[in-house]
């Protein structure tokens, strides 16, 4: 069955601040400062709350001097570090930066590092002011949806947010991750003492399967919190259309495809317009319901409703019809909306994701599938491994000794293409009742950390997750057990499959230096770029088909060491331990607004300005939902990820 996996902006309300690096995928700045920027979070009024910034001499050449750090309001204060300093190649300087929550609002600051003879730079922070006494109190922390038809949407439930404390408090974010939905909440609500508010939650399932989903709730005053989904779809009991409600945005002026789908009945279908309706200006409908054109430019920013139906080909005809609606959106950069597909070069036609590819080839050098022999699927007796590492994952103290006390990490690594939508998972699942309570997730990914650095162990990009990332959340490296990967060189990349051979190598290095700096990791998940085409012709950051073929070297990375490649060995008795065991993420490249057989697309409203990035939140989100619904289903992610008795 078909998996509809894209995240729409109708559904998606976030007021989350993100705190991440924006450098090209290959520029770094000279010294480097990490982290880029801090997010302190929620923390009592009155009480303060320390993280550390590090400055590193990355040149190999001439010393740097830091002069002064100076914050730009009172909240702010440098506790810690010599001023001034001076760096040789090489070295760095801590410093503890302290922020005072002094009301019960949020707060946005930045802090200036000044150096002689080079241009200052900005750290910028954020932090909350908390509440003691709002208290707002959820009618559920897990919502179940069992036994849905595909082509049906699922009896809807409420949830309640009431205010079980002394102080008002408002909502200022819903965010529900598709294919689940709320209505109720559309603006920040303030809710008295004593007071609730109640949303309505809905299911429209997309797959014959479970499919897990979250509730993620922002509040101005009091710490997020949130509400675990769980929905099944089955077969379909009569013929019905199981296209979700928010069809992917378009743009005015710039080239629109979506794609509507039947289940049940007899194919092939028919497809209509109910009468009075009507599609934005400039598309049309074709009876095998796809819907093409381009948008006019005289259609306004707005969301556009629609009625579509759908007849099969049985003798005695069965019809369906469903309410659909088409957000237009506008946006401003210099992406390029015009690459809403993008072919191979060999003129074979659109490029075909791997994961659909099967045993057909890429350019006659690659073939299909996420595996070998064109499969999806992992090698049993690798799997079987990952699961007994999984299991073994336990609590860690400071020194990486077992403690039913402590913790245990999950990092990502990379470069700004992770560290963007990792920072927003990281805000999502702290919110998620069903993660394991002794899990701390880490953004380890940083703008600039291209695999070509990463792949040697003394570049400082290690070093800030070891000196501020880790110290910063609490943990140690000693307590590092898993990883998300995602990492590529940017620029237009060199000739297929040669310059892939390149990032394979880098990428198994990584791997190598994960075991080095995290002794005691088990797992780690690869994943490759997301659709890059919008930035074709634009900005060419890491454009197509270089964004595609790097699925070709995570896969690659993966079956050397299924294949028992030494440098990649994971299993102590089969000599030398060089690498943890590792296995595909989420892979979720599609072909623009091509669907794929799972009916992920991405649209030029999901990438950044840019046309390669995520977009914030949306396809930020986009990205952190596909993980978090991988963590929770896959057999050896969830065995530590989800907290004991959560799930289905």
């Amino acid at each position: 069955m078909r998996e509809k996996l894209a995240v729409h902006a109708l559904l998606l309300v976030v007021v989350f601040v993100i705190v991440a690096g924006s450098l090209p995928l290959a520029a770094q700045q000279n010294p480097a400062i990490f982290p880029e920027g801090l997010a302190f979070g929620y923390i009592p009024v009155g009480t303060s709350l320390v993280q550390t910034v590090s400055v590193y001499n990355i040149s190999g050449g001439a010393s740097v001097t830091v002069n002064s750090i100076t914050p730009n309001i009172t909240q702010l204060k440098v506790v810690s570090g010599t001023l001034p300093i001076t760096l040789g190649p090489g070295q760095r300087a801590d410093y503890g930066i302290q922020f005072t929550a002094q009301a019960a609002k949020s707060y946005t600051g930045h802090l200036t590092f000044a150096m002689a003879s080079q241009p200052s730079q900005a750290v910028n922070v954020t932090g909350n002011g908390a509440v003691a006494t709002a208290v707002p109190t959820l009618s559920a922390t897990s919502m179940n949806f069992p036994n849905v038809p595909m082509g049906a949407n699922a009896h809807p439930q409420t949830l309640t947010i009431s205010n079980t404390g002394t102080t008002t408090f408002s909502v200022t974010g819903v965010v529900v991750t598709y294919p689940y939905a709320q209505t109720g909440w559309t603006k920040t609500t303030a809710i008295a003492p004593g007071s609730s508010m109640k949303l309505t939650i809905g299911y429209v399932p997309t797959a014959v399967a479970s499919q897990p989903g979250l509730i993620s709730l922002t509040y101005d005053v009091a710490p997020p919190n949130g509400v675990s989904l769980w929905g099944n779809g089955v077969s379909p009991t009569v013929m019905g259309i199981d296209t979700f409600p928010t069809l992917p945005a378009g743009t005015p002026s710039y080239p629109y495809q979506a794609n509507l789908m039947a289940v049940g009945g007899k194919a092939p279908y028919t497809w209509t317009l109910a009468t009075g309706s009507t599609l934005p200006t400039g598309l049309t409908m074709s009876s095998s319901g796809v819907i093409t054109g381009s948008i006019a430019s005289t259609v306004g920013v707005s969301n556009y409703t629609f009625t579509a139906r759908v007849a099969d080909s049985s003798t005695v005809q069965e019809k369906s019809s469903k309410l659909l609606t088409l957000p237009v959106q506008a946006y401003s950069g210099y992406k390029n909306c015009n690459n809403i597909s993008w072919n191979a070069g060999d003129g074979s036609g659109p490029l075909i994701p791997i994961n659909d590819l099967g045993t057909n080839w890429y350019l006659g050098a690659e073939e299909g599938g996420l595996y070998a022999n064109g499969s999806n699927v992992d090698d049993a007796s690798h799997d079987s491994y990952g699961q007994s590492a999984a299991a073994a994952i336990v609590p860690l103290d400071s020194n990486g000794n077992y403690s039913p006390t402590g913790k245990y990490v999950f990092i990502s690594v990379g470069l700004s293409l992770a560290q963007q939508p990792f920072g927003e998972f990281v805000n999502l699942v702290n919110t998620d009742p069903s993660k394991n309570p002794s899990l701390v997730i880490v953004d380890g990914a940083t703008g600039g950390a291209t695999a070509a650095l990463l792949a040697s162990s003394t570049n400082n990009f290690w070093n800030a997750i070891t000196y501020d990332y880790l110290p910063n959340a609490g943990v140690t490296p000693a307590q590092v057990v898993g990883a998300w990967v995602l990492d590529v060189d940017g620029g237009p990349g060199g000739t297929f499959p040669a310059d892939m051979n390149s990032l394979q190598s880098q990428l198994q290095s990584i791997a190598q230096n994960m075991l080095l700096k995290f002794p005691n990791m088990k797992v780690a998940y690869y994943s490759s770029v997301n659709y890059t085409g919008y930035s074709n012709g634009a900005t060419n950051l890491d454009p197509e088909p270089y964004g595609y073929e790097g699925g070709m070297a995570v896969k690659n990375t993966i079956q050397d060491q299924i294949n028992g490649d030494p440098n990649m060995n994971f299993n102590p008795a089969n000599g030398a331990v060089k690498a943890p065991w590792i296995a595909w993420g989420p892979y979720y490249w599609a072909n623009g607004m091509i669907p794929r057989s799972d009916g992920l697309v991405w649209s030029c409203q999901d990438l950044d300005v840019d046309g390669t990035h995520p977009s914030n939140p949306v396809g930020r989100i986009k990205v952190s939902t596909q993980l978090l619904n991988f963590l929770k289903t896959d057999d050896t992610a969830s065995k530590w990820f989800l907290a004991p008795g959560a799930g289905k």
